[in-house]
């Protein structure tokens, strides 16, 4: 079944990290202002109470009221009532009843001729409990809902009285509605800078994103430069010998031609053989720079490690053989697999064969081996060298940084890149009895997180 990598880009994650806080920033302004609006609610209702309690109160405290006084105290009241809508105008109406006997009732304008209710509160209620209702005027056909503050006492006489006020519900609006909007104008504003805020943050952390990626393409194309010029060097280096040998060898060879028939066939043999070895020493130095340089193609799979090893030893025979050096493979007869990129992990295999082969003596042994275990594949290149010290461990996969004289740095820190981009991870250690170990382990598995 064939597997998709999809590579998602940083700057469209970091810009959808940033949208999300931007929401996540908007969505608690707006519980922020819900609760806020539930408060002033709350409030405005609780002052509408007190409001209304306070009215009740003080139309208790009148004479006429309170002693059931004669028609001028009734006036008086009345010129009261008046006042009181003057400041309060959601009063609907006042009522007072007096031992079960409506004795004075005043709507305001806007009610005339409304039917009240008749549920009156049960007489026996503590002089000073105001009570709280709501209820639905009925005017005409329109039903009108008022809140009623109902104080029930007894007066001079003895006898119980009760005042109701009436308020419309519109001044619990009224009381809620400068709040309200103060709060709507506030997450307005509030919104409005959350925007524009996270907006720039986003546009700024897309450029500056962008601007890091254009950077890093610069970074990587000077490494490809720098890299280029490694292989130019290793390509004259590694052919300028086989081609001195192939030029004396043809020179003999037409030597020996121009005798005619005095000419030696074995002799002519000998110095053919010669030359065709030489050339397929020289292709193969052509196709290890082939696999150094050719560019990552495909998707990754699963692959035989023990393979890839073992064709990256063949490739090097010539350099090795060359530099007086000799390889042991200690490798399995069954395949060892591993979940990887097949150019990249060559490229990487190379340069750490070729990094063993530059920092071993003439004469030594730098073995190669290869081992499946715990779902891992694990590759270890020891050789004979000098070795590398702790400190430098850190840094030898640096780019630019090398231990060995006229070294360029960049075969180990080309190799854990080849090897990061497989998946795995490469490290140097200590050898006893001198020499160093670079060990590459690789998932054996496909990983959980690709998807079919």
């Amino acid at each position: 079944m064939r597997r998709t990598h999809t590579r998602v880009s940083l700057t469209l994650v970091t810009a959808l990290l940033v949208l999300l806080i931007a929401v996540l920033a908007g969505s608690s302004l707006w519980v922020l202002r819900r609760m806020q609006r539930q408060s002033a609610a709350l409030t405005a209702a609780r002052s509408v109470v007190e409001q209304g309690s306070l009215i009740a109160a003080r139309l208790a405290g009148q004479p006429a009221v309170r002693e059931g006084g004669v028609d001028q105290d009734w006036t008086e009241f009345a010129r009261v009532v008046r006042s009181l809508y003057a400041v309060e105008n959601g009063i609907q109406y006042v009522s007072v009843v007096k031992n079960g006997v409506t004795v004075y009732q005043q709507h305001t304008r806007s009610l005339d001729g409304m039917e009240l209710p008749d549920d009156r509160p049960a007489p026996g209620i503590d002089e000073q409990d105001v009570r709280v209702q709501r209820r639905l005027l009925r005017v005409g056909e329109e039903q009108i809902p008022v809140m009623v503050f109902t104080l029930a006492f007894a007066g001079a006489d003895g006898q119980p009285r009760l005042v109701e006020v009436a308020i419309k519900k519109e001044t619990l609006e009224r009381e809620q509605a400068a709040t309200t909007q103060a709060i709507a104008s506030m997450f307005q504003l509030s919104l409005v800078t959350v925007v524009v805020s996270f907006a720039v943050c986003a546009a700024l952390v897309v450029w500056i994103m962008r601007q890091e990626e254009r950077r890093e393409r610069l970074r990587r194309e000077e490494e490809h430069l720098a890299f280029a010029g490694v292989m130019a060097n290793g390509i004259v280096h590694d052919f300028r010998n086989p081609m001195s040998s192939l030029r004396l060898d043809v020179q003999m060879l037409g030597r020996e031609a121009r005798k005619a028939g005095q000419a030696a066939p074995e002799r002519v043999r000998d110095l053919a053989g010669r030359v065709r070895t030489t050339l397929d020493r020289m292709d193969k130095v052509f196709q290890e720079f082939l696999y150094m340089s050719r560019p990552s193609s495909g998707g990754r799979a699963i692959l035989d490690v023990t393979a890839s090893v073992r064709d990256c030893l063949d490739l090097l025979a010539a350099r090795f053989e060359g530099h007086g050096v000799q390889v042991e493979m200690d490798l399995p007869d069954t395949a060892v697999r591993a979940w990887a990129f097949e150019i990249p992990l060559r490229r990487a295999l190379m340069n750490i064969l070729v990094n063993a082969e530059q920092h071993s003596p003439k004469g030594s042994t730098v073995t190669v081996q290869v081992r499946g275990t715990n779902g891992e594949a694990v590759i270890r290149v020891l050789d004979r060298g000098g070795g590398i010290s702790a400190k430098d461990r850190k840094r030898v996969f640096d780019m630019f940084y090398s231990t060995r004289a006229g070294g360029t740095g960049l075969g180990l820190f080309l190799a854990r890149t080849a090897i990061e981009q497989c998946g795995g991870t490469v490290s140097i250690h200590g050898r006893e009895g001198g020499g160093t170990e670079i060990r590459v382990v690789l998932s054996a598995t496909e990983p959980a997180k690709e998807t079919a």
